[in-house]
C-alpha cells in the first residue's frame, strides 16, 4: 500500500484548475471545459501557499495529489509546489507537455512524486518516453498511466512492452463514460478485459474496476481523512456522484468532519473506497 493512501493518513485530491492543453475524449471533463473554466480561481501564489499552511496547522501533514486539468500550465506552479511540499508530500499527475525542468530542480524526490499520463492521440511516443525516463532516473516514479478507452485499447500490450524495456510500468485505468451508445466500464467485453489484463492499475492494493462495485451505504472516511479540493476552492468529501460539500478553502470555511459517514454514491470510479471504507465494509 502506498503510505499516502491509508484510511489513517490525511490526504487531499486537488483539482488545481480546469484548463488543459489536450482535449482527450475520455477525460472526466470532456465537453465541459469552457463551463468549468468559469470557476477557475488564480490567487497569488503566496496566498495559495498560506491557505495550505493554515490547513496544515489545523490538521497536520499528509498528502496532496495534484490533478486538473493540466497542472504544469498553472501559473507559478513550481513555486507553489516547492512551498507546499515542505508541509505535505505531493503527487502530481501530468501529461508532461509543459516545462518541468524548474520543478525537478527545485523540489526533492522524497517530497514530490510525478506520475505521467500517456495520451497517444496528442503526443509522439518517443518524445513522451524520453520525458518519462527522465522522471524515473530522477527518482520521481516509474509508473505511466493510460486510460482503457475503447479506441486505444488494443495497443495496451504493445505500449506495455515498450515502456517495460525502459524500466517503466504501464498502469491502465478503466474508462468511465459513454462510447458508441455503451456505458463503461460495465460494457467491456471479455476479450477487452483480457487485453487490459495484467496492466490494470490499482489503488491501495485494490485493482481498478472492470465491473463497477456498489458502495452506497458503506461507512466511509471520505470527508474525515480525505477531501477533494476544486478549482474554485470548494471542498467535497470525495469525487463520487454525490458530492458532500464541506466549505471553501478560499473563504476560510473548510472543515473536516469528525467521523465517518455512510456513502451516498452508487459507485466509486476513482477507487477511493480502497482506503476510505472502514475495514468491515471493504468491498471485493
Amino acid at each position: 500500500m502506498n503510505p499516502t493512501e491509508s484510511s489513517g493518513i490525511l490526504s487531499f485530491s486537488w483539482d488545481l484548475h480546469y484548463a488543459c492543453n489536450y482535449r482527450c475524449p475520455y477525460c472526466w471533463w470532456h465537453g465541459r471545459w469552457e463551463e468549468l473554466a468559469r470557476g477557475n480561481v488564480y490567487p497569488p501564489s503566496d496566498k495559495l501557499v498560506d491557505i495550505w499552511r493554515s490547513i496544515y496547522y489545523s490538521y497536520g501533514g499528509g498528502h496532496i495529489s495534484i490533478v486538473g486539468g493540466e497542472p504544469l500550465i498553472y501559473p507559478e506552479f513550481g513555486k507553489v509546489v516547492r512551498e507546499i511540499s515542505q508541509m505535505f508530500s505531493i503527487g502530481i499527475v501530468t501529461n508532461l507537455a509543459g516545462d518541468i525542468a524548474d520543478l525537478l530542480r527545485e523540489t526533492s524526490p522524497s517530497r514530490v512524486a510525478i506520475t505521467p499520463t500517456f495520451h497517444p492521440g496528442f503526443v509522439d511516443f518517443d518524445e513522451f518516453l524520453g520525458r518519462a525516463v527522465q522522471l524515473k532516473e530522477g527518482g520521481r516514479g516509474s509508473a505511466v498511466l493510460y486510460v482503457a478507452y475503447p479506441e486505444q485499447l488494443k495497443r495496451i500490450p504493445e505500449y506495455g512492452e515498450r515502456f517495460k524495456k525502459h524500466g517503466l510500468e504501464l498502469q491502465v485505468f478503466s474508462f468511465w463514460g459513454e462510447f458508441q451508445g455503451k456505458t463503461y466500464p460495465a460494457s467491456y467485453t471479455q476479450e477487452e478485459k483480457t487485453i487490459i489484463g495484467s496492466y490494470l492499475g490499482e489503488r491501495a492494493g485494490k485493482k481498478f474496476q472492470l465491473v463497477p462495485s456498489k458502495v452506497k451505504g458503506k461507512l466511509c472516511r471520505a470527508g474525515q481523512r480525505y477531501a477533494v479540493v476544486k478549482a474554485n476552492g470548494d471542498v467535497a468529501a470525495c469525487g463520487g456522484d454525490w458530492p458532500r460539500m464541506m466549505g471553501n478553502i478560499f473563504a476560510g470555511t473548510f472543515k473536516l468532519q469528525d467521523q465517518p459517514l455512510p456513502c451516498q454514491s452508487d459507485f466509486c470510479p476513482c477507487n477511493e473506497w480502497a482506503y476510505l471504507l472502514l475495514p468491515d465494509d471493504a468491498t471485493n
